[in-house]
């Protein structure tokens, strides 16, 4: 496939379904696991370096979808980044005409060391901060804040994470890492 960019030593199942990959970037120790699908139109996707998409992740771009190092999506996780209109102001649906369809296109940023449980969906325009922990199962409509573990549907913070402890280990694994 010919991407964007693409770092060194990255795994992609072969079930793995990539559509404009020439839209895509990715760091170096990247992991996509079987059956995901990677839809890179629009701005496209940037994963980070040491980043997992684990079983069945679906990433939709339209607007950016850009994802900081050291973060996972868990299985059956979707990211959209663009949506149809649901209030009448537009068709849905692939075969009507774009002047009919009033399409929403909206960037989705997540952090460094970002955690997204099982079964999540993140919705169109949301950042997810630096450190921050999705629970599984959550429906994630606004921004979270950074080092929180955040829940629910929809999603909110619930309790901060302490950051010291992750970004220690970060700064040591990347010494032993490049050397």
């Amino acid at each position: 496939m010919n991407f964007k960019h693409i770092g060194k030593n990255i795994k992609i199942f072969d079930s793995v379904k990539i559509i404009n990959p020439e839209n895509i970037s990715l760091g170096d120790e990247c992991l996509i696991a079987d059956f995901s699908f990677l839809y890179a139109v629009g701005k496209g996707i940037e994963i980070g370096n040491f980043c997992h998409i684990t079983e069945h992740g679906i990433i939709q771009a339209g607007g950016l979808v850009k994802m900081g190092n050291f973060s996972a999506i868990g299985p059956r996780t979707t990211i959209l980044a663009a949506t149809d209109d649901y209030e009448g102001n537009g068709f849905i649906g692939l075969a009507v005409l774009n002047k009919y369809r009033n399409t929403q296109f909206k960037d989705v940023i997540i952090g460094n060391h970002v955690h997204i449980g099982m079964g999540c969906i993140i919705m169109p325009g949301v950042t997810i901060g630096n450190g921050c922990s999705i629970g599984a199962g959550s429906l994630v409509t606004k921004d979270m804040p950074e080092w929180t573990i955040c829940y629910g549907h929809p999603c909110k913070p619930i309790k901060i994470k302490p950051k010291e402890k992750q970004l220690k280990m970060e700064e040591q694994f990347l010494k032993e890492y490049y050397g």
